[in-house]
């Protein structure tokens, strides 16, 4: 079969799954329809049309080049998704009769101007135009006026001023009405993610009550100095801004149980931080791959190390760092009593190291350690770890005294470059997973896999032996 017939195939069989999607719908007079993800749908199918009580049509992540004009005789349409059809480059003006539709999302689309008709669709309120290429944005599409939400995930609109202002208003009223909601009905939980703010305005800090906030990409330098009027915090998530240092007051947030702290600009905390006494999940990763950092891009890692006091955290269970600069621990981190899981993930420092000190966190059941070239001794005390992942590490051997970890059910050791499986494995009887895929192994392992009575899964894919 040629490659031109394959893909005929697969797009006949893409049609076929969206015609059984779109009879279920008929038959159910469902108003919502996904025919998403489906990227060898090429074409709206006519039977759609025949839905006229649809009020939401999902088509993200197909392959559709444009829409059909009769899109606009789906009257009752208020959600459209759009979403990663790269082909598509225009809309029809058909969509002007669309006039109950309240959210259009074009994000990951082909389209680099968007059409002035758009600013006729007075019923909008929500659009999503997140598209790398984009070029153009009319006036008129920013005035109208029920105008929301403007969504760009970030990415960098310097050439179109007239977006930037209008959405930095959008988000700020944005940000009152949310604030007054929490207000009325004095909600414990409060999202601001995606406001791109670049400062917290004062009258958060009036929220007293306020346990869960979640302040990611805001495009926040710093916290203001008032963040531990939140005093009731327990849940503070700043992933995806631009912050280079915290306030002190930080550590007077002392029911915070967690935070996270990645994609910033960090490069250590400050002494406070260790009067989190209450806190039991830490993550900062510090990668920058996701596009509301596109500007960040190419400039690397930002955190270099964590001070002594960070051993103070008595509550501490979960410590979660990928991609930092930190060179080693320190050494109050075995102090750490409480701490249950531990994963540096990617560690873009050749030497990194492990106080001594290591050998006191007896609790630890979760491992995860990435971009290493030798198996950290401290692991052989750990006679409690149930799960340890050393995947994507260059050991080519590995201790003996992994073989003594009698409780371990995990064990993955895909992508470790060893080229045998040790006969100690057979000690371990409690092993439910074992990964040994991607490695160079040339011996049969099975003999030795076959004397764990209690292995579920095991995948032994991309070695030589097969």
């Amino acid at each position: 079969m040629s490659n031109k017939d394959k893909i005929k195939k697969e797009q006949e069989a893409a049609l076929q799954d969206a015609l059984k999607i779109i009879k279920k719908c008929k038959q159910e007079k469902a108003k919502s329809i996904d025919l998403g993800y489906n990227g060898n749908l090429i074409i709206l199918p006519d039977e759609v049309r025949q839905l006229t009580w649809l009020t939401c049509l999902k088509l993200s992540c197909a392959d559709i080049k444009q829409l059909p004009d009769w899109i606009g005789e789906l009257s009752n349409l208020r959600i459209l998704d759009l979403t990663s059809n790269t082909k598509m480059k225009k809309l029809p003006l058909s969509l002007l009769k669309l006039k109950k539709l309240k959210k259009l999302y074009l994000n990951n689309t082909g389209i680099s101007k968007l059409p002035a008709f758009l600013g006729k669709m007075h019923s909008l309120e929500y659009l999503d135009i997140s598209i790398w290429n984009l070029k153009e944005v009319p006036q008129c599409i920013l005035d109208l006026p029920r105008l929301k939400r403007i969504e760009t995930w970030g990415y960098n609109f310097k050439h179109l001023p007239n977006l930037i202002s209008r959405q930095h208003e959008l988000n700020l009223n944005e940000f009152f009405r949310r604030i007054n909601h929490c207000k009325k009905h004095r909600l414990k939980k409060l999202n601001l993610s995606f406001l791109y703010l670049g400062n917290l305005p004062d009258e958060l800090s009036e929220l007293s009550w306020l346990e869960i906030l979640d302040l990611s990409c805001n495009d926040l330098i710093k916290l203001p100095n008032w963040i531990d009027k939140l005093s009731n915090l327990r849940v503070l998530i700043l992933d995806s801004n631009e912050l280079k240092t915290l306030p002190n007051s930080i550590g007077n947030l002392k029911k915070l149980k967690k935070i996270d702290l990645g994609f910033n600009r960090l490069q250590t905390l400050p002494k406070s931080f260790g009067n989190l006494t209450s806190l039991e999940d830490f993550c900062l990763i510090e990668e920058y791959n996701h596009p509301a950092l596109e500007k960040l891009r190419g400039q690397g890692s930002w955190f270099e190390y964590l001070p002594d006091s960070f051993g103070n955290l008595s509550s501490l269970k979960h410590f979660y760092i990928a991609d930092t600069r930190v060179t080693c621990l320190p050494k109050t981190f075995g102090n750490l009593k409480s701490l249950r899981s531990l994963t540096i993930s990617e560690s873009i420092t050749p030497n990194f190291s492990f106080p001594e000190s290591m050998e006191n966190l007896s609790n630890l059941k979760q491992i995860d350690i990435s971009s290493f070239g030798k198996v950290p001794d401290f692991i052989g005390k750990m006679k409690n770890l149930t799960l340890l992942d050393i995947s994507h590490n260059k050991f080519y051997t590995l201790p003996d005294f992994i073989g003594e970890l009698s409780k371990l059910k995990y064990l993955n050791l895909h992508s470790t470059w060893i080229s045998e499986l040790p006969d100690w494995i057979a000690k371990l009887k409690n092993l439910i997973d074992l990964d040994i895929s991607s490695n160079d192994i040339k011996k049969d392992p099975r003999e030795i896999i076959k004397q764990l009575p209690k292995l579920k899964e095991f995948d032994d894919e991309y070695n030589l032996f097969k």
